[in-house]
Order: structure tokens, then C-alpha cells, then sequence
């Protein structure tokens, strides 16, 4: 395979290969020179990037999610059941959240009280800066 220059384009020239390795060669070298690289697109191409289709015109009501409550005694007792339901997930998130967060307290205090320590020892650090400087 050798490179040859004629004016500004360069093309290779592939001498000594069978058809087959100079087809393959070729549309590899196709593939990787036509495509720019993903960091540079402006735009990606997936399927969120693109605009959703215009409703129609006419307003269309689905009546089989409308719940119609006849008795406002049922609307009333499903109302606080939702609201419950929602207190008790709401409970739970706080409780998981707390549960993950609790790992990470005791380090914080490790780190507090490094630091306080650290300032008692300000003339000790003082002296090993000043043989760091030494050396």
C-alpha cells in the first residue's frame, strides 16, 4: 500500500492486494473519513431530539379515564386514601434518604475534628514546611 499525493488530494494506491482486501479497505476508509466525530455534531440524531407530531385539531375527550363520582361521601374517602398513600411513600423516601445520608455523617465529623486538631499543631506544620523548603 503506498500513499501518493496529486495536488491537494491524496489517495492510496493499494499494489499487491487481492480485489477483495482493496473493496473492504476502500469502504472502510469510506466509512471512517465521511463520518464526523460524535463530540462535534451539533445535534444528535436520536429519536428526543426530534419534534412531536402536531395534535389534531379536534379535541378528542376520553371519557373511560374520567372518573365520575356520583357520591361525594366515595370522592371524599378516595380522596384521603390518595392522600395517605402519598404521606406514607413520601415517609418512606424521607426514611431511605435518611438511611444513605447516615453513612456519610460520621465521616464529616472525622473531618471536623481533623481540623480542629490541625490547628493546635500549627507550629509543627510551620517546621516541616520549613524543612520541605530545606531540601
Amino acid at each position: 500500500m503506498e500513499d501518493s499525493w496529486a495536488g491537494d488530494c491524496a489517495y492510496t494506491v493499494f499494489s499487491g492486494s487481492c480485489e477483495r482486501d482493496v473493496s473492504l479497505c476502500k469502504i472502510f476508509w469510506n466509512s471512517v473519513t465521511l463520518q464526523p466525530p460524535l463530540e462535534s455534531r451539533l445535534v444528535s440524531g436520536d429519536i428526543e431530539q426530534r419534534l412531536r407530531a402536531a395534535g389534531s385539531t379536534k379535541q378528542n375527550k376520553n371519557i373511560t379515564h374520567q372518573q365520575s363520582v356520583e357520591n361525594p361521601k366515595m370522592e371524599y374517602f378516595l380522596f384521603e386514601a390518595q392522600q395517605k398513600q402519598y404521606l406514607k411513600e413520601k415517609a418512606n423516601y424521607l426514611n431511605k434518604k435518611e438511611e444513605i445520608s447516615q453513612a456519610y455523617k460520621p465521616q464529616i465529623t472525622e473531618k471536623r475534628s481533623r481540623s480542629d486538631s490541625s490547628g493546635c499543631d500549627a507550629e509543627v506544620l510551620e517546621e516541616i514546611r520549613a524543612v520541605q523548603r530545606l531540601q
